[in-house]
């Protein structure tokens, strides 16, 4: 016997050495494990680029709060040599509605606001289309795209002069075609209105609030809620789209009062420090109970089972929930013009990927899932052969559905140019002008950039020339009253809902639609 020891002291310093032993053992293996898993990740990021014809992207990799790997590839803009790094600034999109989440449950943990709370008991003022979707309508479900109103984009695209508060107020004009709570239907809009609740219980802006609550106690000093200031740093990312079969650079879009719904812009350091409180207590900015509600379940999604290693079931509180490979998953991606972000997490293992690019691709999921692969020991799946395969046959599928709009043949226009022209209003969605140019119509609606291409008859073509060479359009028809005269117009925006109608505004000094713009 060692002198001053007992044997119980013995066998504790044994068991002491064991577990330093293995917990040494553990941390070098796991040091092992995580160079072959970056080294593995970095091939395949580089091959992922030229496949995908990415510019450039940046990736974050946290595991148990550790940061596994974080670096840029590729370029900040192509032609260039300038690469991305973790610093790097992108737009991240519809992520930024996890960050709208969160901010609501912090005003729930201030005890300020419920989430089954209605939202006209919180927005003064505040009306559906009808008067019991008004009283039924909570915090909830506008976080959970359960309202019953499908998108209605163009309430705000191509408007940035209307405020929060005013999409808001506009919500009243917009038809639903579910009831509450009956289906998942995506809505920036709705998360718009989160945005505004949020400003009319704090007191502050959005801006200000998500600030002051998320993004500065987690240390995300380089994020920010406003294209403009993205410019004005000195290490941002530029957004591309294929145009004319090249990818080229295009502009920044300006939409800050859609900000709620899609409007932080961040860097992989920043948004591992985000992930990490989703996947850690929270710490001081988020209690467990707000982040366990952002995580849960809260309206079944239609269930894409294309490959049976993974699915979406469900969408939560700023956040989409599912499996993958038999784990819990929690993602939300985000996409604005020239930029797709892929944030995703598996919470009972700890580990959180973040993928920044440049440009549109399903290149992000790809890269997310072969990180997870690597980290959990798992044999890779070609996700980015599958993904392409389905990439291009959406792509074909797109391009023959266009091929095959119903046309009547040698069905010219019912009326001369001028019997069309004038300005067309609806209460929520605003005015769409028509004017004679030559033998043309020239559509303008707020910003966009628009055109109209004549089908057959009183029936055209609103063709949307800003996003990407999707070539994009709406069906416009003329309608005509018992006089014979145009008295409004109707655009098919979205398949699922009837066609807006545009009223037709008369002309000054007349008791009749007119002909032409006065």
């Amino acid at each position: 016997m060692v002198s001053g020891l007992t044997e119980p002291g013995i066998r504790r310093m044994a068991q002491i050495a064991a577990q330093a032993l293995a917990s040494v053992t553990t941390a070098v293996h796991r040091t092992r494990q995580y160079r072959r898993a970056v080294d593995s990740l970095e091939r395949f990021i580089d091959s992922e680029l030229a496949l995908w014809e990415v510019p450039g992207c940046a990736v974050g990799v946290v595991r148990g709060g550790e940061v596994v790997f974080r670096a840029g590839f590729g370029t900040k803009e192509r032609g260039t040599v300038a690469g991305p790094g973790p610093r790097t600034i992108f737009p991240i999109g519809s992520t930024t509605k996890s960050f709208t989440a969160a901010a609501v449950g912090a005003l729930v943990d201030d005890g300020l606001v419920s989430w089954d709370a209605p939202v006209r008991d919180v927005i003064p003022g505040f009306a559906m289309h009808d008067p019991v979707a008004t009283e039924r309508v909570t915090v909830r479900d506008l976080l959970s795209h359960r309202t019953g109103i499908p998108r209605h984009e163009f309430v705000w695209l191509g408007h940035p002069d209307r405020s929060r508060a005013d999409l808001v107020r506009r919500l009243r004009y917009l038809p639903a075609n579910k009831d509450i709570r009956e289906a998942f239907q995506y809505s920036n809009l709705g998360y718009i209105a989160a945005g505004h609740l949020i400003e009319v219980v704090s007191g502050s802006t959005w801006e200000e609030f998500v600030s002051r609550r998320l993004l500065k106690p987690l240390g995300m000093d380089r994020s920010n809620t406003s294209v403009a200031e993205t410019q004005r740093e000195d290490d941002f990312s530029l957004p591309h789209e294929r145009r004319a079969g090249a990818i080229v650079r295009i502009p920044f879009r300006e939409f800050d009062q859609v900000g709620p719904a899609g409007g932080i812009n961040s860097c992989v350091d920043d948004m591992l420090s985000y992930l990490a409180a989703h996947l850690g207590p929270g710490g001081d900015v988020l209690s467990p109970e707000t982040l366990a509600q952002l995580h849960a379940p809260q309206i079944v999604v239609a269930e894409d089972r294309s490959f049976p290693e993974t699915s979406r079931f469900a969408y939560g509180l700023g956040w989409v929930v599912g499996q993958y490979r038999g784990h819990r998953i929690v993602e939300h991606n985000g996409g604005v013009d020239g930029f797709l972000t892929d944030c995703m997490m598996l919470p009972e293992d700890g580990i959180g990927v973040i993928v920044l690019t440049n440009f549109w691709s399903m290149m992000g999921a790809a890269v997310c899932y072969r990180a997870f692969d690597e980290l959990l020991g798992l044999e890779p799946v070609d996700w980015s052969g599958r993904f392409k395969e389905r990439f291009d046959a959406m792509q074909a599928a797109a391009d023959q559905a266009r091929a095959e709009r119903p046309r009547v043949e040698d069905a010219p226009m019912l009326r001369p140019p001028d019997a069309y022209a004038g300005s067309y209003d609806h209460p929520g969605y605003g005015t769409v002008s028509i004017a004679v140019e030559g033998d043309r119509l020239v559509p303008a609606f707020g910003t966009l950039g628009l055109a109209l291409e004549h089908r057959h008859f009183d029936v055209f073509d609103l063709k949307l020339l800003e996003l990407a060479e999707q070539q994009i359009s709406f069906p416009l028809t003329f309608m005509t009253g018992p006089g014979g005269d145009v008295v409004a117009l109707t655009v098919a925006f979205e398949d699922d809902v009837d066609p807006i109608r545009f009223e037709r505004r008369p002309d000054v000094g007349s008791s009749r639609p007119g002909a032409g713009i006065t």
